[in-house]
């Protein structure tokens, strides 16, 4: 079968000079949005171009097709929303998404049911294992990061929280019970024991009819069983039921696919991405579709040529929303006539309905002869009395409902009692306050309430900065040693929201006083005068760059915390073998850190305030100090100041001789670290340190780290440049030998 371009909801341009439009077209290209329609969307992409594109693409590669295929997936997803207008997105946004929504604290972001086995995904929102190990979705569905690793990484699988889970264990066991129970008969289905599969879903409703899971279990049962009349009633109970899940109407278009009804399957397949556009299995099969009828090999050039214009192609919509037909044992479908010549894209009943046409049948089964697809729906061409006597034999699976027999089967109710339907909904309530435990949200590390939760692969939660703390020092897990370099190296430590949301709820208290707490700690971290940070390392200057290899792990936490606090400075200090370090220092301003995959970091800054160690202190394994900030005292008598101007000069260019001199592997390598010498400033007495260019100089030039440290100390201008001079002497006598 080749779907005609009114059934990939494209509206078809007539032949040149012919009289012939689709019925959606108006006489200047564009027509007007239809009633429940929704505007017209401006830059849409027009079907019959991308499909025409996908084509030609699938001639061209496999890649080409795939990114084809893939716009043209979306752009029917969007034809398809828009075709519905905006009361299911009202219906949608009142199902919680889509989903069989459960009440309560527990929640997965993706089916929105019960958290049975809850897992953490690196984006930090929480979904059941069921969902990611059906690999449901593509994408978050809250921050459309990718859920799953990419193929060919070796990413470990992700592992059930251990906090939520025993959270859900202690809260909600009877929950926890029924998903254990549905997990054992998924795993019947995988394992394709699907006559066991049946017994144990029929005997868990028995226990609880209100499980709407089971009902699809049971319904993959029945399709396993090759009894898809009867896993048609199943989907269509649940449905009645919770009319906006997704998950539903892909199982529904299964069952059609796997009955020969490709149409209808395919826009099943539409109405799931309709309703979660990441339902990733039902992306899937509506690529696979399109590829299939799409291919060089089914449709040559003929789709270029001919279907685009051909009479019948504008003139017979096909209607995505035909009826499944019940007769006896088998399922017949019968495809209904669209009213007034309109292509709009009527909503999928699924119902079953009373066949009314033997034409149907039997121009169904030419079709499918024809173009290779088995039972394809054929819309029949009927007169004005013909199609209001199908409209009023229609019976919208809207209006119905079923009941369940002994033998786990539905029959269906009279449309009467369809008024009687009330919505079901897991029995979900508030958590007892007496199983709400402070215990049960404490960090194992630091044994505090929970601050910044963040959950690792391996399934165990921490404080962020507690988990950061210890993977300074190895990269694994506190707890079970499990490797963590992959996770170390991403530094994704995204908090785990659902965790936090709990405390937030349910212990408001406990929270304000560790943010209390937490804010002390980095009001502390935070004062740049007493207990500052200290490196001890090397020798620094004001203005001047000096990049650093941050490899301890001690130092690793402190430039955390300077980047956290916002601060981002910490001083520099030469040790010293009788104080640990030096009485003088300079310090240091972060400008960039780099972090290697392993934790370590190369640290770019720059040089700032010089100081005067007041007293020593020790922080979490690295020094901290008291301190006082240093400046140059000002000459005020003019002249004096007029004689500090010549020394300065003069020690200007004998600098700028000695750099000249210097032979070129020696200067190059000084440019490339230290950058190009500072010019000569106007004002010397302008910066509280002096001029840039003499601890440019006192940085490159080849002297004793105690020798630059007593020049560093100098508050006197006058003195510096006295001492630099004589540097500068001693190194010109070796020049000119």
């Amino acid at each position: 079968m080749a779907l005609s371009p009114v059934a990939l909801g494209a509206e078809v341009s007539p032949e040149p000079g012919g009289s012939g439009r689709s019925s959606g077209q108006e006489a200047d290209g564009e027509r007007e949005p239809r009633p429940g329609e929704g505007p017209a969307v401006p830059g849409k992409v027009p079907l019959k171009e991308v499909a025409g594109a996908s084509l030609a693409s699938l001639c061209l590669g496999p890649l080409a097709g795939a990114q084809r295929l893939g716009t043209l997936v979306e752009c029917l997803v969007l034809n398809y929303r828009l075709r519905q207008g905006p009361a299911r997105d009202r219906g949608a946004a009142a199902e919680g998404g889509g989903a069989a929504a459960a009440e309560g604290p527990l929640r997965c972001c993706g089916c929105g049911r019960f958290l049975a086995e809850p897992v953490t995904v690196p984006c930090g929102h929480t979904y059941c294992r069921r969902c990611l190990r059906r690999e449901l979705r593509a994408r978050c569905r809250r921050c459309r990061d990718r859920l799953m690793p990419a193929a060919g990484t070796g990413a470990a699988p992700l592992r059930t929280s251990v906090v939520l889970g025993q959270l859900a264990e202690k809260w909600f066991p009877g929950e926890c019970e029924r998903a254990r129970t549905g997990a054992r008969v998924e795993e019947l289905l995988a394992q394709g024991r699907f006559r066991e599969a049946l017994g144990a879903a029929s005997q868990a409703l028995r226990a609880d009819s209100t499980d709407l899971m089971l009902r699809i279990y049971r319904a993959e049962s029945y399709l396993g069983l090759q009894e898809q009349k009867t896993a048609m009633e199943e989907l269509n109970f649940v449905i009645s039921k919770m009319p906006n899940w997704p998950e539903v109407y892909f199982h529904k278009g299964k069952v059609l696919q796997d009955s020969g009804f490709v149409g209808d399957a395919l826009q099943l397949f539409l109405q799931c991405l309709a309703l979660d556009e990441d339902f990733l299995p039902a992306q899937l099969e509506v690529e696979r579709t399109l590829r299939d009828v799409l291919s060089p090999e089914k449709l040559g050039e003929s789709l270029k040529e001919s279907a685009w214009s051909a009479p019948h192609a504008r003139n017979k919509p096909f209607v995505l929303g035909s009826e499944v037909t019940e007769s006896c044992c088998n399922l017949e479908l019968c495809a209904e006539q669209s009213l007034g010549a309109s292509d709009v894209l009527e909503p999928v009943s699924g119902s079953l309905n009373r066949a009314q046409s033997a034409h149907v049948l039997y121009s169904t089964k030419d079709l499918a002869k024809e173009d290779g697809l088995k039972r394809v729906s054929s819309e029949p061409l009927l007169s004005g009395q013909e199609k209001g006597a199908l409209l009023k034999r229609k019976l919208s699976f809207s209006e119905q409902d079923t009941a369940v027999c002994e033998d786990g089967r539905n029959k269906h109710k009279k449309q009467g009692d369809s008024a009687k339907r009330d919505t079901t909904t897991l029995p979900l309530g508030a958590v007892p306050g007496d199983l709400i435990d402070v215990s049960d949200f404490e960090c194992s590390l630091c044994m505090r309430l929970f601050f910044e939760p963040v959950t690792t692969p391996c399934g165990h939660t921490f404080c962020k900065g507690c988990l950061e703390r210890c993977l300074d020092h190895a990269p694994q897990c506190p707890l079970c040693k499990e490797s963590l370099k992959e996770y170390l190296a991403s530094r994704k430590y995204s908090i785990t929201e659902l965790l936090e949301e709990l405390i937030k709820k349910y212990l408001s208290d406990e929270l304000r006083e560790r943010k209390r707490i937490h804010a002390e700690e980095t009001a502390e971290h935070s004062n740049l005068t007493k207990n500052v940070p200290m490196f001890v390392c090397t020798m620094a200057y004001p203005t001047v760059p000096c990049p650093l290899h941050v490899f301890e792990p001690r130092y690793r936490l402190m430039i955390r915390r300077s980047m956290e606090t916002g601060t981002r400075q910490f001083g520099m200090c030469i040790s010293d073998s009788q104080n640990g370090f030096a009485d003088y220092g300079c310090m240091l301003q972060i400008r960039n850190v780099h972090f290697l995959p392993d934790g370590r970091s190369v640290v770019d800054t720059v040089g700032g305030k010089r100081f005067r160690v007041l007293r020593r202190g020790m922080k979490d394994g690295y020094c901290t100090a008291d301190i006082e900030y240093l400046e140059d005292v000002k000459v005020a008598d003019e002249e004096e100041l007029k004689k500090l101007r010549e020394l300065h000069n003069f020690v200007y260019n004998q600098a700028c001789s000695w750099f000249q001199n210097l032979r070129n592997k020696f200067r190059t390598q000084i440019l490339q670290h230290f950058g190009p010498m500072p010019g000569r400033e106007e004002n010397i007495q302008a910066m509280p340190n002096g001029p840039a260019w003499c601890w440019w100089l006192l940085a490159v030039l080849p002297v004793d780290p105690r020798y630059q440290l007593s020049v560093l100390s100098m508050m006197s201008l006058k003195d510096r440049l006295i001492k630099i001079q004589h540097i500068l002497t001693y190194f010109s006598r070796d020049q000119s030998k």
